[in-house]
């Protein structure tokens, strides 16, 4: 469990985001730490994938700073492709390459992006494959894949990276519903080995199931933030108690 003399591995301070006349993101400063498990709820439009993107500047925020392992991600020299390369990201979409196999799917960053020989990157693919249940689909092409398994494949396409915190925006929300357990058993293990995770999700037995931490925002704000078993068992919040009220 992290406590708070830790050093926080992203550090988020003010941050704003606006669309025109919206402001998608109010003031928002919150602090993540190396392990933690944190999975972000609420209402659709209340900003929880505007902040997650922000969190690796696919999205620009208007205001505010967010410092990753130390830096400040928002300046205006800082290198966000490298910084990118240490936060994995995985998103409602799977944005596979169709035209390219699994196992090159998974390898094309590590050589490009890290100069990993073919053969480092092949073999930690293929543990990632082994890992999720797919060991014997590097040779298959995407079209030939379910929606559950290609999620699986995009989680280990991050994995690759060896990154140091993943990002997960809603990745079972496109899933048929047979399909959604597959997914959430690989970030239920990635959760087990302390990998530092935050989780936008609408899976709410799931998040009080792994989360050590769970955040509410609505309206571009966290209005409430805590352990699963208080956020769930005893919620102060009265927009969260109504959120809670309509969804469980």
């Amino acid at each position: 469990m992290t406590t708070k003399n830790e050093t926080p591995l992203i550090q988020v301070s003010h941050l704003q985001k606006s669309f025109e006349d919206l402001k998608a993101l109010k003031d928002i400063s919150v602090d993540f730490y190396q392990g933690d498990v944190a999975f972000i709820v609420g209402p659709s439009g209340s900003g929880k994938s505007t902040f997650l993107r922000c969190l690796n500047r696919l999205e620009e925020p208007t205001g505010g700073s967010i410092l990753f392992e130390g830096t400040d991600i928002c300046a205006k020299d800082c290198d966000i492709d490298r910084h990118r390369q240490k936060m994995g990201m995985v998103f409602q979409q799977f944005n596979l390459f169709p035209h390219l196999t699994v196992m090159r799917n998974l390898t094309i960053g590590p050589m490009k992006l890290q100069n990993v020989s073919k053969e480092e990157a092949e073999s930690r693919a293929q543990a990632l494959l082994e890992r999720v249940g797919l060991g014997d689909r590097g040779d298959t092409y995407p079209n030939k894949l379910s929606g559950g398994q290609k999620q699986r494949i995009a989680i280990c396409r991050s994995l690759c990276m060896n990154p140091d915190v993943m990002l997960f925006d809603e990745p079972t929300s496109a899933l048929d519903p047979e399909m959604v357990g597959e997914v959430l058993n690989v970030m239920r293990e990635l959760a087990r080995d302390h990998m530092t995770m935050i989780v936008v999700t609408h899976e709410m037995g799931f998040a009080r199931e792994v989360a050590n931490r769970v955040l509410f925002m609505a309206d571009g704000e966290i209005l409430e933030e805590n352990t699963p078993e208080e956020f769930f068992g005893a919620p102060k919040n009265e927009r969260l108690q109504a959120f809670l009220g309509s969804v469980l």
